[in-house]
């Protein structure tokens, strides 16, 4: 029995506790490994797993123990199963196989901290570096009680700007779905919010290196230059920015320039706590130059927008708001 399948079933022959579950899942889930996820594909060919019944058990099994939430039951076709199998089990596998390398590789334990900014708020989170964070509505910011080894490392899901305590010793790197950015002291902001299409990191002061997840692209930036990360085409664009456009959040502002509608409605969204709904699909091709003020309310917002956009119509309703 080869070793990967003894880490796998040394996994099962316990529970795990849930904060480990969790706080692994949470780092885990934050980059990507060619390397591991080609191991993990051998190891699928190898089970030569049948779709039936016992492949969803054993599924809820692993979903139980990596702490995940109870799905609704969804009643499907075994065969169809059978095939998209492979593409969710193995990520899972690849769970099992890394926290177990995580155990067997830390010396001592480390508590780690979860700052969520809620929609319409902006935090600011001193690390224990006492490097500064402000931290954009919808984020979640994950980072240890402690900077111990030779990173410090944090994981960031939405955007947030970073002001890095230098210390050339120990590097300081922010890892989220689509890159890694690494600094030794400097002044950056990153935006990778889950449902946006795009991950984008941008340099203020300093110098900082980004990683790709997806490739084995690499990028060093100067002040006011840019890296976005397109997901749904996996290319990567190096530019130069306009900082007080990427940086108008800190100010509880919102400026776009030649954005879909759609990249609008997110952050309407993140920064006034609603849910939007786009009923017209002819407003969907959008291209829209627009900036708001802090202290616009969310009728004025969507005032200013039936404005520019010909036949726009909207209906605010409580926290929800109709687009038709």
């Amino acid at each position: 029995m080869s070793k990967v399948y003894q880490i796998i079933e040394n996994f099962f022959k316990k529970d795990h506790p849930e904060e480990i579950r969790k706080s692994f899942a949470r780092w885990f889930f934050s980059f990507s490994s060619e390397e591991k996820d080609e191991a993990l594909c051998r190891i699928w060919d190898d089970i030569q797993i049948k779709g039936d019944r016992s492949v969803e058990q054993s599924f809820d099994e692993v979903e139980r123990r990596l702490g995940f939430p109870q799905r609704r039951r969804i009643h499907f076709s075994f065969r169809k199963w059978g095939q998209v199998a492979a593409v969710i089990l193995i990520p899972l596998l690849s769970v099992w196989f890394s926290w177990q390398y995580v155990q067997n590789h830390t010396v001592e334990e480390v508590a780690w901290v979860e700052c969520f900014v809620p929609a319409g708020e902006i935090r600011t989170v001193i690390l224990p570096d006492h490097s500064e964070v402000m931290v954009n509505s919808g984020s979640s910011l994950f980072y240890p009680a402690e900077f111990k080894g030779k990173n410090r490392n944090i994981y960031l899901s939405g955007e947030a700007k970073f002001s890095v305590s230098p210390d050339k010793k120990k590097p300081f790197i922010v890892k989220t779905q689509d890159m890694s950015v690494e600094a030794l002291g400097t002044v950056f902001n990153i935006s990778s919010y889950p449902d946006d299409k795009k991950t984008a990191a941008s340099l203020v002061e300093g110098k900082i290196k980004v990683d790709i997840n997806s490739g084995q692209e690499s990028f060093i930036l100067n002040p006011e230059e840019q890296i976005v990360y397109d997901r749904e085409t996996g290319r990567s664009e190096h530019k130069h920015v306009r900082l007080d456009y990427v940086l108008a959040w800190e100010k509880g502002q919102m400026v776009f320039q030649s954005v879909s509608l759609y990249t609008v409605i997110k952050e309407i969204e993140r920064n006034h706590g609603v849910t939007v709904y786009l009923n017209s699909k002819g407003l969907k091709d959008e291209r829209l130059t627009v900036k708001f003020l802090h202290d616009e309310t969310l009728e004025e917002v969507f005032y200013t927008l039936q404005q520019i956009i010909a036949g726009f119509k909207y209906k605010i309703e409580g926290d929800k708001v109709y687009i038709y």
